[in-house]
C-alpha cells in the first residue's frame, strides 16, 4: 500500500509540475499575425514548435525554438511575429511543447494585407466582444473623425476619437452581424479598415 501511495504521489507531483502552455493568443500586428502564450514555471520541456495552416488540418512550422524552453523560479511569456499569413483567408496557429503538450488550434481571419500605419482588432468579432480597437502606429493623443459604414457604403455612426497610447477603442454592441467599413482621418492622412462581425 505504501508503494502504490508513493508512486500516485510521484505521478501527481509530476503532472502537477509539468509545464503547460497558458494565456495563448493570436491577434492581427501591422502587416503580420501576433502570436503570443505562456509556458508555465519548469524546464522540462525540449523546446517548442509554432505552427501555422490555413486550412486547419495541415500544419506548417513557423518557428522552432531547440533545446530546453521555460523557466524554472517564472512562467515564459513568449511573443512570435508570423509576417507572412495568407491574406483575405483565416490561418489558423497552435503550439507544441516538445513532448509534453499540444495547444488547441486557434484562428484569425486577415482580410487584405494591413495599411501600414494602422490596424483594427479583433477582425473579425466572433464573441459577445462589445468594441473593437483601432491602433495607429506611434501616435498619442490624436483626433480622429470618421464613420462606420455598412456594406452598401450608407453611413451608419457618426466618431470623434482620440488615441490614448496609439489605440482607440469603439463601440460595436448595436451592430448585427455582417461586413462594414471603418473611414477615419486625422485631418491629413486618412485610415480606411473593413471589419467583419459573426457572433
Amino acid at each position: 500500500m505504501k508503494k502504490l501511495c508513493a508512486i500516485i504521489f510521484v505521478l501527481l507531483s509530476f503532472y502537477g509540475f509539468t509545464q503547460r502552455i497558458t494565456n495563448f493568443r493570436v491577434f492581427l500586428a501591422g502587416t503580420g499575425v501576433g502570436v503570443k502564450f505562456t509556458i508555465t514555471t519548469g524546464t522540462s520541456c525540449n523546446g517548442y514548435n509554432i505552427f501555422h495552416s490555413t486550412d486547419s488540418i495541415n500544419f506548417i512550422p513557423v518557428y522552432n525554438f531547440p533545446g530546453i524552453c521555460g523557466n524554472s523560479p517564472d512562467d515564459e511569456n513568449i511573443s512570435f511575429l508570423h509576417s507572412t499569413p495568407n491574406y483575405n483567408k483565416t490561418n489558423y496557429y497552435k503550439i507544441e511543447l516538445i513532448p509534453i503538450e499540444e495547444s488547441p488550434v486557434l484562428r484569425i481571419f486577415v482580410p487584405e494585407i494591413p495599411n501600414k500605419n494602422s490596424v483594427i482588432y479583433p477582425n473579425p468579432i466572433q464573441t459577445n466582444s462589445d468594441q473593437i480597437s483601432f491602433r495607429v502606429f506611434y501616435s498619442n493623443s490624436l483626433k480622429l473623425n470618421g464613420f462606420i459604414y455598412n456594406q452598401n457604403g450608407q453611413p451608419l455612426r457618426s466618431l470623434e476619437l482620440t488615441t490614448i497610447f496609439d489605440t482607440a477603442t469603439i463601440g460595436v454592441s448595436d451592430l448585427g452581424n455582417g461586413f462594414y467599413i471603418l473611414k477615419l482621418t486625422d485631418g491629413e492622412k486618412t485610415y480606411f479598415h473593413k471589419f467583419i462581425i459573426n457572433r
